[in-house]
């Protein structure tokens, strides 16, 4: 069923349009109308890390390491940063990042999601009719409308799933090695995106409709052989800048061992009355709409093909899966599926639930217009019908009120730290302030505090082991906000808000961005290191560094008079000009991590890790100029291997325009 230009362009702005609608008051320019992202994920996590993402890239930087979140981290590595997905650009565009971009930026991966799967189901049903009804049912289908909108990076790993589908299909059918390069492109986009639970059943799905399509099209084994290598290595090479730093912190996170109660957590048997009506006022993430689930039914009961009952078993085994621990098969699937132990929330196969109903409407659909009787325009109707209905399941679930000045609106806290903090000293927000645990990220406020799923376990472990009023000094702490009322000695008040019931206390407790120790204690790890520094009446770091390793040379007690002090600080470098009169452990009030390298005078020195978590470097009598540099292995060989993946296709598609030119001027 063939369409013309025109039309293709009109049944995509209609699809990239029809979230804008859903979402009409998010963009509606009378303020009496207009509605927000509600308060939670989106407001306290996205939103502030990508304002900071697009504040580096715009001061020329590569976004590698954030200093204003747990004291330091790898944003590169932390996912919810993404970093290096290409979608977010836009967001480079605008001095600051306004808050109504995110939200827009959203609809448009919404449309985005609809307008892919109206190209996949258009190549399986080759009609523009089904297409257009199922694209629209999973652009607004009440699981993309749900927490994925929120949880943006689900979404914009989850939209990449039809294109990619689209790609592998067309792949297949033509039996072209080149096409599924392609097609492991647009799925290592995805895995750019972020959410690896996500990418995992994605990943699940297009292996098996692989399995599926090699068997139904009778391909052979040498084209099954190479569509194998060169689908997975266009996964790995295009999405290899995200998933190898964040596998590297992984390891390093408390995410590397969850428990079974813990990841187990999915739908209550009840909830999956949600596929047949949706529950008003809340989320309805397995709701696709009356109309869509009639079609999917009738292309199990009535087309009888290979594919029908594929995507049905897809359907059955993802809603089983969606129950978790609350039925038998997610168990199943822990103990023996790679991937699953990993990951929390086991509702969110609802992604397969349903898209795999959205490609049964679209078949349902294909197999009611073959019916002599049924007119040519009998989708226009059930098109208004399908948006009617998912308009009123889905339209305000994720919206609220705009709170009084925006979401960033300053409070009495803020105000005053942002006329007195200096850089480098950190604060204490206690996630108090605006945005939540990631203030420091929008305001530019070192920040001991974050929020995210990745972080280090054993910087949360000294968070939780020792003392706050060591832990305050080691991290050159100056300020906390806190609702508690603090006495102790050098924590003097400076602020109180009873309207918000917070506290802002200055710390006088010899905190510094450096400092020199002429005395090392050697623990055998890196934990036992963290309980030697608990331990207030075993070490003075002021004199004494806890390390992991033999320092060398050994320090010396001083012998004159010596200085340190920091000459200049930045995300990715930072240097300092120290002085010693005898060999000594020079310790920084930085968070330590693979990829952090040291020079003293020019010259490559070993890193040393102080007191569990701090950068330290041991160095001989003298004056040294000692400069950091955060130079992350992991992100540059991801960032090589996507260059070579572009590099081989961009050629392929050069070459292939060449050719082509030839034959229409030989």
């Amino acid at each position: 069923m063939k369409i013309s230009k025109l039309q293709f362009i009109l049944i995509s702005l209609l699809l990239l349009f029809l979230p804008f609608l859903l979402f009409w008051q998010v963009w509606w320019p009378d303020p009496t109308h207009q509605l927000v992202f509600e308060d939670g994920d989106f407001v306290t996590q996205h939103y502030p890390m990508r304002a900071w993402v697009a504040q580096e890239y715009r001061a020329g930087r590569l976004p590698l390491w954030s200093p204003y979140t747990f004291s330091g981290e790898p944003a590169a590595a932390e996912s919810l940063y993404t970093v290096f997905y290409p979608l977010g650009l836009v967001e480079l565009l605008f001095p600051s990042l306004p808050f109504w971009v995110l939200e827009v930026e959203v609809l448009f991966y919404l449309g985005l999601a609809g307008f892919f799967t109206f190209l996949f189901i258009r190549q399986l049903t080759g009609r523009w009719d089904a297409a257009l009804l199922a694209g629209a049912t999973f652009g607004l289908s009440g699981f993309l409308t749900s927490y994925p909108s929120l949880q943006m990076i689900i979404l914009q790993v989850a939209l990449w799933l039809p294109a990619g589908l689209w790609l592998l299909e067309r792949a297949l059918q033509r039996r072209s090695l080149w096409g599924l390069g392609w097609a492991g492109a647009a799925f290592g986009i995805g895995l750019l995106g972020g959410h690896f639970q996500t990418f995992l059943y994605v990943i699940y799905l297009t292996g098996a409709y692989f399995v599926f399509r090699v068997v139904n099209l009778r391909l052979s084994w040498r084209f099954i052989g190479g569509a194998l290598l060169v689908l997975g290595a266009f996964v790995i090479c295009v999405g290899a800048p995200q998933w190898l730093p964040s596998a590297e912190m992984a390891g390093r996170s408390p995410r590397a061992g969850l428990p079974y109660a813990v990841v187990a957590h999915g739908f209550q048997t009840e909830e999956l009355w949600g596929i047949l009506r949706p529950n008003l006022g809340e989320w309805s993430p397995l709701y696709v709409g009356l109309i869509p689930l009639g079609l999917a039914a009738l292309a199990l009961a009535t087309a009888h093909r290979p594919a029908s009952w594929f995507w049905g078993s897809v359907a059955i085994i993802a809603l089983l899966l969606s129950l978790g621990g609350n039925g038998f098969l997610y168990p199943l699937f822990h103990a023996l599926a790679p991937g699953f132990r990993l990951f929390r929330d086991q509702e969110r196969a609802a992604l397969l639930v349903t898209f795999a109903l959205v490609v049964l409407a679209g078949y349902g659909y294909a197999r009611l217009a073959e019916y002599p009787r049924w007119p040519r325009w009998g989708w226009l109707p059930l098109l208004l019908l399908l948006c009617g209905n998912l308009y009123y399941a889905n339209h305000r679930v994720i919206l609220q009120a705009p709170p009084p000045g925006g979401y960033t609106a300053p409070t009495a806290a803020l105000c005053y730290l942002q006329e007195h903090y200096e850089m480098p000293e950190r604060i204490s927000s206690e996630a108090q302030l605006p945005l939540g645990g990631n203030v420091g990220a929008y305001f530019q406020l070192r920040d001991v505090t974050g929020n995210g799923p990745l972080y280090q376990e054993k910087y949360e472990l000294l968070l939780d082991l020792v003392p706050e009023v060591r832990w305050w000094r080691l991290l050159n702490v100056r300020h906390v906000v806190t609702p508690r009322e603090i006495d102790f000695p050098g924590v003097i008040p400076v602020l109180d808000d009873p309207a918000r019931g917070e506290h802002v206390y200055r710390l006088e407790l010899g905190g510094a961005p450096l400092w020199i120790a002429h005395a090392a204690d050697v623990l055998p790890d890196q934990e036992a290191a963290l309980w030697y520094t608990s331990d207030m009446g075993k070490v003075e770091p002021g004199r004494t560094a806890v390390l992991e390793e033999a320092p060398s040379p050994e320090p010396r007690p001083a012998t004159g008079p010596e200085s340190a002090r920091l000459v200049e600080f930045g995300p990715q470098r930072l240097t300092a000009q120290v002085k010693l009169s005898a060999p000594a452990v020079v310790v920084f009030s930085e968070v330590e991590y693979p990829g952090w390298r040291v020079y003293a005078n020019g010259e490559r020195r070993a890193a040393l890790r102080a007191f569990g978590v701090l950068r330290a470097v041991a160095l001989p009598a003298g004056e040294w100029e000692i400069e950091w540099r955060f130079r992350p292995l992991t992100v540059y060989v991801g960032l090589g291997l996507q260059l070579v993946a572009g590099l081989v296709l961009g050629g392929q598609m050069a070459m292939s325009s060449c050719r082509a030119s030839k034959r229409r001027h030989p």
